[in-house]
């Protein structure tokens, strides 16, 4: 019976320490009415088998064709470095619409001072481009703005950095784009939420790659 209850006590302190390691990544697309599409990772419609990657692949209003790719870590970052990247493709046939999209994850352990949003692509109408932080730790929780900007005209790109004043561990990270359409128009973009990095990793790089250099100089002599 001792040995029993010991081993039951095993499996369910492995079970909770792996529910709390496990992150939460999900993508959601929704027209802002009766038409939303929310797809966990490894869940329902998650096209995409890899763990740390979700993939939907479908119509949603009046965007008849979306592919989404959102991913994370394990493959993307990791708990102390987190890294959330999110690419689409979107296209309205004919009728006038609006997509909303939103990539997020949670679980997130490494404190920075600030964060750097990437973002390049094309469109037919505009694109609004937000990340946010949540000290709550929730999925999709937008409490805190991060960057925010919004791209017109065919071709886009920009970086903008943002202080994270308040973040507290452990936290969630939200990406969230707003595509607008007239008639028939498709938008494509690839979009990056990532720390900036430290000065003193910056520092530590360079020493690295003196030593680097040191090294071979001595090599090239011997």
């Amino acid at each position: 019976m001792r040995m029993r209850r010991g081993g039951l006590a095993v499996i369910m302190l492995t079970l909770t320490l792996m529910a709390t390691s496990a992150n939460a990544l999900s993508i959601r697309l929704s027209d802002g009415g009766a038409n939303t599409v929310t797809v966990w990772d490894n869940g329902a419609g998650d096209i995409n088998p890899a763990a740390g990657a979700v993939t939907y692949l479908g119509s949603v209003g009046a965007f008849t064709t979306n592919v989404s790719t959102g991913l994370s870590y394990p493959i993307l970052g990791s708990q102390d470095y987190p890294r959330l990247e999110l690419n689409s493709v979107d296209v309205t046939s004919s009728s006038d619409g609006k997509l909303h999209i939103y990539l997020t994850d949670t679980g997130f352990t490494g404190a920075f001072s600030s964060f750097q949003a990437a973002i390049g692509g094309t469109t037919g109408g505009t694109v609004k481009y937000s990340t946010y932080f949540d000290t709550a730790n929730t999925a999709f929780a937008m409490s805190t703005l991060l960057t925010e900007e919004l791209y017109s005209g065919l071709a886009f790109s920009d970086v903008n950095i943002a202080s994270a004043l308040g973040l507290d561990v452990p936290y969630s990270l939200t990406q969230a784009l707003e595509i607008t359409h007239t008639g028939h128009a498709s938008t494509s973009f690839d979009a990056e939420l990532a720390p900036v990095p430290e000065p003193g990793t910056f520092m530590l790089l360079g020493a690295g790659l003196l030593g680097l250099a040191v090294y071979g100089r001595r090599r090239v002599r011997a």
